[in-house]
């Protein structure tokens, strides 16, 4: 696999991991990449200090901020917590990488709006997401909506109906968050046709779970104008990323949708998990 930019979210412990074994795919020859661009906030964070012993070839400092994740037992043996441990990786070597210190979504809204501008020359980027990370490209779709409707307001309301999952939670910020797992994944799962929890077959997944509910929506009279699907798979030891060109679509959607009214599905998805939103768009005399 051949990528151009691809863009981690977070300097903290995923991102470096995501850091990590991105440089050993690319020593593996399992991918390539042109460069890896890591975004956080906090110019200081551990990955920003890697990134800078690469830089500089500081072969102390990469063995001082590089590491590894490993399991010890507690002192009572009866579970295992995780430790970090400072770890020299020779695939940091000549890594094209570099830091951006900025937030996420001012970062997105400017990367994106590039892409939009010349999809050929982005057309192999891609976006590694933080578990953690808030619903953003809920909160992106919100803005290119702007863009596209200047002269309309946009509001997050509750799912017209929601996916069909054993797991499922309304976010705090209006957004609708949902899962086939009920247990805690590990970060490296790939989501592999059998699944590591249960043994058995993996025979879900998440991008349906959503086209079912966009049906049922349909169902009840209340159909989406806009689906803005974001999927996120596995490309490269326990890395997962969506492509850059999901934005474009999104954007080529938004832009072309007919209705005065918009209703727009915004997911981001995996196989097995999954972050939703549902924005209702009117113009602003409607409301007058």
């Amino acid at each position: 696999m051949k990528y151009g930019a691809i863009v981690v979210c977070g300097g903290g412990c995923y991102g470096g991991y995501y850091v990590r074994q991105l440089a050993r795919a690319r020593a593996a020859g399992a991918l390539s990449f042109d460069r890896v661009l890591v975004v956080d906030r906090d110019p200081t964070c551990r990955v920003a200090r890697l990134i800078d012993a690469i830089s500089r070839r500081d072969v102390d400092a990469i063995n001082t901020h590089g590491w590894r994740l490993h399991r010890t037992a507690d002192d009572s043996g009866a579970g295992y917590e995780p430790a970090y441990e400072p770890a020299y990786e020779p695939a940091y070597d000549g890594l094209p990488i570099d830091f951006v210190a900025d937030a996420w979504t001012a970062f997105f809204s400017a990367w994106f709006a590039q892409a939009i501008e010349n999809p050929t020359c982005a057309a192999t980027d891609a976006v590694v997401p933080s578990p953690l990370m808030p619903n953003l490209l809920a909160d992106w779709v919100t803005e290119r909506i702007g863009v596209h409707r200047a002269e309309s307001t946009v509001q997050r309301v509750q799912l017209t109906v929601t996916p069909d999952t054993p797991w499922s939670r309304a976010g705090t910020d209006g957004s609708h968050y949902a899962s086939f797992a009920t247990w805690m994944c590990p970060i490296n799962c790939i989501e592999p046709p059998r699944c590591p929890e249960t043994r058995g077959a993996r025979d879900w997944t998440m991008p349906a779970a959503v086209f079912a509910a966009v049906a049922g929506a349909s169902a009840r009279g209340s159909p989406y104008d806009v689906v803005a699907l974001f999927r996120t798979t596995h490309r490269a030891y326990g890395v997962g990323m969506f492509d850059v060109l999901d934005a474009v679509a999104a954007d080529d959607a938004i832009r072309g949708a007919q209705s005065v009214e918009l209703r727009t599905l915004v997911a981001s998805v995996s196989h097995c998990h999954g972050a939703m939103a549902e924005l209702v768009t009117c113009p602003v005399s409607s409301l007058l």
